[in-house]
């Protein structure tokens, strides 16, 4: 069919009817809130054939097309992101847009951490002029300026450097007393992001302070939407509650948002994050039936995050641990010990307390001579970092004091 078409057309005639062709494709991708679109190989074909002509199209088209692939970023798998921002890089070319540079650099920088690579995710912004003297009396500059402290701060958070993080958030601020909408939403995410910050460092009152004002923000009523961002801040909420040991406001948050997402019209997906968090709320009022349950149903899924698959088996292992169902609980420490080492810089404190809760169980179990120190253990701790996140998991804190109280002293 397409060498029948090639034929019928006039060489001439041709490079037109491409570009029609890659603006059919890249304009029925769909925004926000649609299902995944059957035709994406029709727009992975056309961009593909395309790629050598992008300084054919008009600046305009070439803008649409390139912000319609750093959208359409988020659709699965892996494959296709790295074919879409490689595209909409090829089409930008010698384009001299900042913003275009920005979106791109912000969307490279997921990507690496998506995939591991953070030598990718911290290259993909160092380009990115986060002193520009405009960004002091310019709004735009400004917000661009806001964007690429969001994803450096989390490149921060990712690498566990938390000091960074808190400074690169602290140092932005909206211009002026009357800030722009997109100003709103960064300083929505910055006071997101920084109570997370305070949350992993231990400093779980000024946490709490900072996330209820992001929460306050998103629940007014406002044309910005933050549907993107509630999970996250939701589950941070609920766990800062957590280590304050107010788990049933923690709990109100948290089904409040599952109903929320759930009846909606167009049901929004990712909600085993907000039901972990709630059984670690629930597991916190001893109420261990239905957080067990919770978790068997979350385990039971396919395509879990290395963090979901982490939480729900250290839970898992918790809840047996405490009902004295020693030979499972082992069993689930080993698998929470095995899920840790998924991570490229495996968290010392994490690795120290799921040791420790193996070395109990197999003292409980009158194993006690299999917990001294063994090669296996000593090559974990070399690959732990020190200090690690010191609440990288909430409820581990209570935990501890947990495993103190029945003489463990190696915490």
């Amino acid at each position: 069919m397409s060498a029948r078409v090639h034929r019928s057309l006039a060489p001439d005639a041709l490079p037109f009817w491409r570009q029609q062709a890659l603006i059919v494709a890249y304009r029925a991708i769909p925004w926000k809130y649609i299902e995944f679109p059957s035709f994406l190989p029709h727009l992975h074909h056309v961009a593909e054939a395309f790629h050598d002509c992008f300084d054919e199209l008009p600046t305009a088209t070439r803008t649409d097309f390139m912000l319609t692939l750093i959208e359409a970023f988020r659709f699965p798998d892996m494959a296709w992101k790295y074919f879409a921002i490689g595209q909409a890089e090829l089409a930008a070319g010698r384009l001299k847009d900042t913003h275009l540079r920005l979106c791109i650099g912000q969307t490279k920088a997921v990507l690496g951490r998506l995939s591991g690579n953070m030598d990718e995710a911290t290259g993909s912004l160092q380009d990115f002029v986060v002193n520009d003297p405009a960004a002091a009396v310019n709004k735009r500059v400004s917000c661009e300026v806001g964007v690429a402290i969001i994803q450096r701060s989390l490149n921060s958070i990712q690498v566990a450097d938390l000091s960074t993080a808190q400074k690169l958030l602290e140092d932005w601020n909206p211009l002026g007393d009357e800030p722009s909408p997109l100003e709103e939403i960064l300083s929505f995410r910055k006071h997101s992001l920084l109570g997370r910050v305070k949350r992993l460092q231990g400093n779980f009152d000024e946490s709490l302070k900072l996330l209820e004002i992001a929460h306050e923000v998103s629940q007014k009523p406002s044309q910005l939407v933050f549907d993107e961002d509630l999970r996250d801040l939701t589950c941070d909420l609920a766990d800062a509650l957590r280590e304050l040991d107010e788990p049933m406001i923690g709990e109100g948050y948290l089904r409040t948002e599952i109903i929320r997402r759930t009846e909606r019209p167009d049901p929004l997906t990712g909600k085993s994050l907000l039901e972990l968090a709630l059984s670690e709320a629930l597991f916190a009022q001893e109420r261990y039936e239905e957080a067990e349950k919770i978790c068997v149903d979350i385990e039971s899924r396919a395509s879990l995050l290395k963090y979901e698959r982490l939480r729900v088996y250290v839970l898992l292992a918790k809840l047996s641990h405490i009902r004295s169902d020693f030979e499972v609980a082992l069993s689930r420490w080993s698998e929470a010990m095995q899920a840790l080492q998924e991570f490229s810089l495996v968290d010392g404190q994490v690795q120290t307390i799921i040791s420790a809760s193996m070395a109990d169980v197999l003292d409980a179990q009158g194993h006690n001579w299999l917990t001294r120190e063994s090669p296996r253990r000593s090559s974990l701790n070399e690959l732990a970092k020190p200090e690690g996140v010191p609440h990288w998991i909430a409820g581990f804190r209570q935990w501890v004091d947990y495993l103190q109280s029945r003489g463990r002293q190696d915490l």
